[in-house]
């Protein structure tokens, strides 16, 4: 009942959707519009996409500096959502280097800093999606989900979200919010919101063009395949097997084939852990040995950047 009545909803919202003249997507890295490529592609000819970093975090599992591999994802990154549909004269990076974020992640969690300390660090990444904001002037913006899987992730959501109030105070209105998951408990929940999620779902079934493109914008990541195949073998060792009993996707393929996402509920208070456990986010995150963790790196800088 609960996927008949997201799918509805997402009918419902694509009919909506169609007075959209401009809409904004803003995402941590190059790769993160892959979980939800068909919502892309279906609003691609109206869309802007903005990445907050250079997606250089991982240059380690490679042979290149971070400059190159950041280089690498970028590239990737805009041949990817060129493929949605969307043109690359509205794309924008931001360009900062994820490795720099986790330091200074790092260095909150180790105490060796506050977050008062560090706000001229990240304030110019609340100006930059201020500024596109203001630029692109949308009717809806869509970012990662406030899940507790990634920090970076919880980052730009929380950039976003404050970016928006600031606009609605300058500009006299407030564009729709929607946030897009990825993962949590590490990859145990993927590409959906957790079963105690209590927000609005709302759900769209791929057509066949629609999953082959997004299977191409997979595929265009060369530097991340090592990645997507853990990916893809960890969806079927843990969530698939259920769908046998729950009656849910059976096949990779069936899975992928169906995209949630959801407005960003009101209610979501940014100082409280998105898990109730700090330990269940962020599991095993860590930047040269040092743990990161929501209560000692996200909630100081979300109270520095509170009002």
């Amino acid at each position: 009942m609960l996927r008949k009545e997201a799918l509805e909803k997402g009918r419902k919202f694509f009919e909506r959707a169609q007075g959209y003249r401009r809409v904004l997507f803003a995402y941590a890295h190059h790769d993160d519009e892959i979980p939800t490529a068909g919502l892309l592609q279906r609003l691609g000819g109206k869309a802007h996409v903005l990445w907050l970093t250079n997606s250089d975090g991982l240059y380690f599992e490679s042979e290149l500096s971070p400059q190159q591999y950041g280089q690498l994802r970028k590239e990737e990154g805009l041949r990817s959502v060129e493929l949605a549909g969307v043109d690359l004269g509205r794309t924008r990076c931001l360009d900062f280097s994820e490795v720099e974020i986790y330091r200074h992640f790092s260095w909150l969690a180790s105490g060796k800093n506050q977050a008062g300390e560090l706000r001229s660090f990240f304030q110019p990444m609340l100006d930059g999606i201020l500024g596109y904001l203001l630029e692109v002037q949308p009717e809806a913006v869509f970012t990662q989900a406030w899940q507790g899987g990634h920090p970076e992730h919880d980052l730009v959501h929380f950039l976003t979200a404050r970016a928006l109030q600031i606009f609605e105070t300058r500009v006299g209105r407030r564009p729709e919010f929607f946030h897009l998951p990825a993962y949590e408990y590490t990859i145990l929940v993927a590409m959906r919101f957790s079963p105690f999620y209590r927000g609005e779902r709302i759900r769209l079934k791929l057509s066949p063009h629609e999953l082959e493109t997004k299977l191409r914008m997979m595929d265009v990541y060369r530097s991340q395949q090592k990645l997507f195949r853990q990916f893809r073998n960890s969806l079927r060792l843990f969530s698939l097997p259920a769908g046998w009993l729950s009656g849910g996707p059976y096949t990779l393929e069936q899975f992928l084939s169906v995209e949630e996402f959801g407005p960003v509920p009101g209610s979501i208070d940014y100082r409280r852990s998105p898990h109730w456990l700090d330990r269940l986010n962020y599991i095993g995150d860590d930047f040269e040995g040092t743990p990161i963790s929501f209560a000692r790196c996200l909630r100081p800088l979300v109270n520095e950047f509170t009002d």
